[in-house]
C-alpha cells in the first residue's frame, strides 16, 4: 500500500513535468508564429510595391516567409492553385491562425482584393507598426518578470528535490511510510499543483481579442 501510493505520487509527479513541457513548447510555438508578424508584413508590403498580386503575395511567402509559417501559406497557394476562390483560400487561413494580427491582415486583404484600395500598403504598414510596438512591449514585460516566474518554478520544485534527498536517509524513509508521512505528501502534491497553476494563471498576458471572426466565405 505504501509502495502504491508513492509510485502513484511519482507518476502523477512525471506526468504534471510532461504537461509542464507540453505547454511550454507549445508557447514558445504561439511566441514564434507572433513574432513572424512583422516580417510577414513587410515581405507582403515589399511584394505589393513591386507590383505583385495580393495573391501572389501571399502566395509567395509559401517560399520566403518565415519558417514558424510558411507550410500555412504553402498550403494557401496550393488551394489557390487547385482552383479554390481567394476568399475561401483566405477565410481557410484565417482561420487556422486564429488570430487578431491574422484577422486584421485578412480582413485588409479581402476588402482591397474585392474592392480595390489605394491605401492598402498604409494600412498594411500601419498594422506592422503597431504589431511591432505590441511585441515589443510583451517581450519587455516577459523579461522584466521572468525571473520570477523562473523562481515560482524553483519554489514548486524544491520542495520534492528535498524529500528525494530525505528518503535517502532510513528514519526520513520510514517516517513516510507512515500513515501521517504519506498524508503529507499528497497533500503537499495537490497544494504545489494549485500553486503551480494559480502562478501561472495570474502571470499570463491578456491576449488582444479577435475583433473578425466571421468567415469570409459567409460575407
Amino acid at each position: 500500500m505504501q509502495s502504491l501510493t508513492l509510485w502513484l505520487l511519482l507518476t502523477f509527479l512525471m506526468g504534471a513535468t510532461l504537461y509542464v513541457l507540453r505547454v511550454a513548447k507549445q508557447k514558445r510555438l504561439a511566441l514564434s508564429r507572433a513574432n513572424a508578424w512583422p516580417e510577414v508584413l513587410d515581405l507582403i508590403i515589399s511584394a505589393l510595391q513591386s507590383g505583385a498580386s495580393i495573391t501572389e503575395s501571399l502566395a509567395n511567402l509559401g517560399k520566403v516567409g518565415p519558417l514558424s509559417i510558411r507550410p500555412d501559406f504553402a498550403q494557401f497557394a496550393e488551394q489557390v492553385s487547385s482552383g479554390m476562390r481567394f476568399e475561401l483560400a483566405l477565410s481557410k487561413l484565417k482561420e487556422k491562425f486564429s488570430d487578431p494580427i491574422s484577422d486584421q491582415l485578412c480582413e485588409a486583404l479581402f476588402f482591397a482584393a474585392k474592392f480595390g484600395s489605394r491605401n492598402t500598403v498604409r494600412v498594411l504598414r500601419e498594422l506592422s507598426e503597431y504589431v511591432s510596438s505590441d511585441l515589443a512591449v510583451r517581450a519587455e514585460i516577459n523579461t522584466r518578470f521572468g525571473w520570477i516566474r523562473n523562481s515560482a518554478n524553483l519554489a514548486a520544485l524544491a520542495p520534492w528535490l528535498l524529500l528525494l534527498i530525505l528518503r535517502t536517509q532510513e528514519n526520513a524513509r520510514v517516517a513516510y511510510q507512515q500513515n501521517v508521512g504519506q498524508f503529507l505528501m499528497v497533500v503537499g502534491v495537490l497544494a504545489t499543483a494549485l500553486a503551480y497553476l494559480w502562478m501561472n494563471k495570474i502571470a499570463q498576458l491578456p491576449k488582444s481579442k479577435r475583433l473578425f471572426t466571421l468567415a469570409l466565405d459567409e460575407k
